[in-house]
């Protein structure tokens, strides 16, 4: 699935990576797998485009975007 937010998503996983520490060998597949979640929470406002929580953000409706995320792709 593509979308106009998949680069932004794989941007905002890659720092969320290199801030915690990954090595860089690992990053690519923790993206590929985290992208749409990054997506979504993004998209939910639960995180802002540098990967950090919004304060008052409801990760709630970041985790429901996610879900309605997957289910399309079945």
């Amino acid at each position: 699935m593509s979308s106009n937010i998949e680069p932004l998503a794989r941007e905002m996983a890659t720092r969320i990576c290199r801030g915690s520490g990954m090595a860089e060998a690992d990053i690519p597949g923790w993206v590929e797998l985290h992208w749409p979640c990054a997506a979504a929470m993004l998209e939910a406002g639960a995180m802002d485009e540098s990967g950090e929580w919004v304060e008052d953000g409801d990760v709630r409706l970041g985790i429901e975007a996610y879900r309605e995320r997957l289910l399309r792709l079945k």
